[in-house]
């Protein structure tokens, strides 16, 4: 995937880090999605395949599912970011704007919003190393990997926003997963702003 988005200067992005509930009508550009996969989750360090954001024992557990309701040059639907090809790959077509709405409790930016980013995580491949840790280890990365959206996000003049309400078997089921062996643990939206 292509990325020529520029970014603010770090200490800036700190600073203007706001969760953002409000999009415009104005689809985000493929390169914007792309930029903000790959600095946020994507491989950044190629020889030893280390990636944006940390993970206990380089396991990385966690998978990205863009669903998209707005982005030029891509089909609306559930999409999954493949890490190592820095490729989207498409899990179902199709408008989820309404089943995005419905399974956060009815929060109206989940349709709004140009794409949401559904976090779910491959439990086993942690727990066979850590056991009984393996889940604290899976959401701090979680959370590494969310803060990364905002700052990333917001470096490039795009808004965020976290969500915790929201259904784990309607999402584990709009993305495909089985909510056992793999299931959600983080939800953020992402999208354009209104200006001024």
């Amino acid at each position: 995937m292509d990325s020529a988005v520029p970014l603010m200067s770090f200490e800036k992005a700190i600073k203007n880090r706001r969760s953002e509930r409000s999009y415009s009508e104005v689809p985000m550009s493929l390169p914007e999605l792309s930029q903000l996969l790959r600095y946020s989750i994507g491989v950044t360090e190629e020889h030893h395949n280390l990636r944006a954001a940390p993970s206990a024992g380089a396991l990385y557990p966690i998978e990205v599912y863009p669903v998209v309701n707005s982005v030029e040059g891509l089909d609306s639907g559930v999409y999954h970011y493949n890490v190592s090809e820095d490729a989207l790959e498409l899990v179902k077509e199709g408008d989820f704007r309404r089943a995005l709405t419905r399974h956060a409790l009815g929060q109206s930016m989940m349709g709004k919003a140009q794409v949401v980013l559904a976090m779910a995580a491959l439990f086993e491949r942690t727990e066979r190393r850590y056991g009984d840790r393996a889940r604290q280890y899976i959401f701090l990365e979680a959370g590494h990997i969310g803060q990364n959206i905002y700052l990333v996000a917001t470096a490039m003049g795009l808004g965020v926003c976290a969500v915790g309400a929201y259904s784990d078997e309607g999402y584990n089921q709009l993305i495909g997963v089985d909510g056992r062996k793999e299931g959600m643990v983080y939800l953020l939206t992402a999208g354009t702003l209104r200006s001024g």
